[in-house]
């Protein structure tokens, strides 16, 4: 491959994170942006501002972690519910109030919003779960894309405050990163300056000065008046925000390394549900031995590993409600859930060196003569990577327990997938080459998961698709409160603090 930015790739990605948010595309760009420039005028050091500069872009990485939790108790609209959040100062409890009642699942029906409110302002717990998970899916994916120990940090203090009055209260003032500080001027500075103008933004920073944000950025981004805005209101901001990186500019020199930011940031899109917890990495491991099975060049490998790891980016734009309801989905929800392989398309599309991957991850859901999604196009008229990785997901798809049923047994696995390809639904060689590659994966021995016994490695699993104690305790024949003990150890034997970020810690160790 040719040397790629790894701006151009995460900015790219970013748009995934607008999508998850509810955000209008390049939020996270323009933040990034503002970020970079509040940075300069605080004469800080380079090393700060690359800081700055990539923990703003990833700021929300971390927002997927807590989607199963929020869709729970907001009407399955776990979208609105982060796009509204996002707005509020929770250092005014009637800004809180305010703004849910107005923007929380405004597509439900009236009590059961109101119901929804009930449960948001009767649980006091919550902001604390959401912060852990947030912050530690965050933290955790900047490591695994080897960013610096700045960004790390200011990820894993992603909810905190300068008054010292956020939610897991671990540090305030100056003790908070400096990356996170700007980035949290920017962030507000961005929401009310794109949603109503340069003034009701600078209004909005000075309420929340010396509350959530340092007072003394505030008053540098103030003074700098229309400069800071100068280009955030053009149809877009690429350019800019590449202008923007410090030198010398972060470049992915292999497929290799291209391979583990993708799968790294798969993990954004799979763990926003738990059924799809490890999805993207099998289907991509999966294409890619289906590829080897059929001989083809290490170039080729390589990029159907990458579809792989990008083809459910999507996802993230249909509230999760959806994706989990057990039940029949309505017409109108269908086309919610075909619309997520064009949002993978939109996502893919800005970044020019992304381009072959759109081709291929876009059409995963195509189906025979034209029958599926999301431009019906004929199995015939996709290129071979793509009728590859679309046995791949359906081959993991079934393996998996989904809401409406549970994992078929490998047996059916295999049968239903012949059955698709004798009716032309799924190509034949394609599915001939998943087959193959599957029996051959099928024995290798788990990856070693940090010496946990068999028993905590159960645990680990049912915590992470979101089981109560009390699903635990009668799963594997124990009470709730024993199975509070092991989960406590488990916990605390892994160093996490939330279920997001025991279930990343399953992905990464093929538990799930």
């Amino acid at each position: 491959m040719t040397a790629l930015r790894l701006a151009e790739l995460l900015g790219s990605l970013s748009l995934a994170m607008d999508l998850a948010d509810g955000f209008a595309l390049e939020k996270c760009l323009r933040t990034t942006v503002l970020a970079a420039r509040l940075a300069q005028l605080a004469a800080a050091g380079i090393e700060e501002q690359r800081a700055v500069y990539w923990a703003t872009l990833l700021r929300f990485v971390g927002c997927t972690g807590f989607a199963h939790e929020e869709a729970a108790f907001s009407v399955g609209d776990d979208r609105s519910l982060r796009r509204t959040l996002a707005f509020v100062d929770f250092g005014r409890p009637s800004d809180f109030v305010a703004r849910a009642a107005r923007g929380i699942a405004p597509d439900a029906p009236v009590l059961a919003r109101t119901r929804a409110l009930g449960r948001l302002l009767t649980r006091p717990g919550e902001p604390l779960r959401h912060a852990k998970a947030q912050c530690e899916v965050g933290s955790s994916v900047a490591k695994a894309l080897g960013m610096p120990d700045a960004v790390v940090s200011a990820l894993w203090f992603r909810d905190e405050r300068w008054d010292g009055r956020g939610p897991r209260q671990l540090a305030s003032g100056t003790e908070l990163p400096f990356a996170l500080r700007v980035s949290d001027v920017a962030d507000v500075a961005e929401l009310f300056g794109w949603a109503a103008g340069p003034e009701s933004a600078e209004r909005e920073l000075v309420r929340r000065s010396g509350g959530q944000l340092d007072p003394n950025l505030v008053s540098l981004f103030n003074a700098a008046g229309a400069s800071v805005w100068e280009g955030l209101h053009e149809a877009s901001v690429w350019e800019l925000f590449l202008n923007c990186e410090p030198a010398p500019w972060r470049q992915i020199e292999s497929d290799v390394e291209r391979g583990r930011v993708l799968e790294a940031f798969s993990h954004f899109a799979d763990i926003a549900s738990v059924f799809t917890l490890g999805h993207s990495p099998r289907v991509a491991a999966l294409a890619r031995a289906a590829c080897e099975a059929l001989g083809l060049g290490v170039s080729e490998c390589a990029l159907a590993h990458a579809a792989g790891c990008t083809h459910d980016l999507g996802r993230v734009a249909v509230p999760n409600g959806i994706w989990e309801k057990p039940g029949p989905l309505s017409a109108f929800e269908r086309e919610r859930v075909r619309s997520h392989s064009h949002y993978t398309e939109t996502v893919l599309r800005l970044c020019p060196a992304l381009e072959p991957l759109v081709e291929i991850s876009a059409a995963v859901h195509e189906r025979g003569t034209g029958a599926g999604y999301h431009r019906r196009l004929a199995i015939q008229n996709l290129p071979l990577l793509a009728r590859i990785l679309a046995v791949a997901d359906v081959c993991v798809a079934l393996e998996s327990a989904r809401p409406h049923r549970p994992a078929l047994a490998p047996a059916a696995v295999e049968s239903t997938l012949r059955g698709l390809a004798d009716s032309g639904e799924l190509d034949p060689r394609a599915t001939r080459a998943v087959l193959d590659a599957r029996a051959g994966r099928r024995g290798k021995p788990q990856r070693a998961a940090h010496g946990l016994s068999e028993r905590e490695v159960e645990v680990v699993r049912l915590v992470a698709i979101g089981r109560t104690n009390k699903e635990i305790g009668a799963l594997l024949g124990m009470s709730a409160r024993t199975a509070q003990k092991h989960i406590s150890n488990v916990y605390d034997r892994l160093g996490v603090e939330s279920r997001a970020g025991l279930a990343l810690f399953a992905i990464e160790h093929g538990l799930c």
